[in-house]
């Protein structure tokens, strides 16, 4: 029972995670589904802790990730271990939504450029906001733009460093 439980805050936090990505590149609140998660936050919303929704997301990501942690390692682990995991657990999630947005959106960039299905504007809008800044000091070189890669290598080197302070603590 306890291992379903960890489960279900284990869902919970992703779903907050994605918000969270949502709101901090501003993605679209027009489509659909930002709308449906927008829709799931709304309750929360009302007694939120922080001025800026922002924060108040990722906190309701961690208090999930911490709580899923602790149902299921809470015997093994302190409850402060627990908790920078948890910050770190999210983070990298977060990470890793940015990774796969990238290789989804070079990948539609070839098979189905400018698609009207939501789910796809969602991860092409998340790539140009995470590319943006890469783009202004690395052009595209003969209609080629090579700042996807330079992404990619920056976010699978923080994962990395996320990485070894999870092994270090624990």
């Amino acid at each position: 029972m306890s291992g379903l439980l960890g489960i279900v805050f284990s869902i919970l936090s992703y779903v907050f995670i994605i918000l969270f990505v949502f709101n901090l590149l501003k993605i679209d609140y027009y489509n659909p589904i930002v709308k449906a998660f927008l829709n799931f936050y709304k309750p929360i919303s009302l007694i939120s802790i922080f001025s800026n929704q922002i924060y108040t997301i990722f906190l309701v990501a961690v208090i999930l990730k911490f709580s899923g942690f602790y149902i299921l390692y809470s015997s093994q682990y302190d409850h402060y271990v627990l908790g920078i995991v948890s910050v770190i657990e999210v983070i990298n999630t977060t990470l890793t939504i940015f990774f796969f947005s990238i290789i989804g959106a070079v990948i539609l960039s070839w098979v189905a450029p400018n698609s009207p299905n939501p789910i796809l504007k969602i991860i092409e809008e998340i790539s140009d906001k995470l590319l943006a800044p890469i783009r202004k000091f690395i052009p595209a070189l003969g209609g080629l733009d090579f700042s996807p890669i330079f992404a990619l290598i920056l976010i699978r080197q923080l994962e990395i460093f996320l990485a070894s302070i999870v092994r270090s603590i624990i």
